[in-house]
């Protein structure tokens, strides 16, 4: 069943004052809104579990190092045109293919 929350402004900061049952650990939350509904989502900044996903993962790739042949040499040098190797596929207009 939802709760009500009182809303007051603080500055220029609109603020929501939280029942207890509702109180949340830290002084920081991250917020987001829903872009489909429209709905605003609180979410404890001390319990961020996208921060320990990457330090995991930074973790892995320190403990098991990508082989040197994980990404293949190329040619970074730029092409002296855009189209470089569409001769084949350039036809003058009217002309049948």
């Amino acid at each position: 069943m939802p709760a009500t929350a009182k809303l007051f402004t603080s500055g220029n900061s609109q603020a929501v004052r939280l029942p207890k049952a509702f109180r949340m650990p830290g002084d920081a939350v991250w917020i987001l809104r829903d872009e489909a509904t429209g709905d605003i989502i609180l979410r404890a900044k001390t319990n961020d579990q996208r921060k320990r996903n990457l330090e995991e993962l930074l973790q892995l790739i320190q403990a098991h190092p990508l082989p040197d042949d994980f990404l293949p040499p190329r040619d970074d040098a730029p092409r002296s045109s855009p189209f470089e190797g569409w001769d084949a596929l350039a036809t003058e207009p009217g002309d049948p293919k």
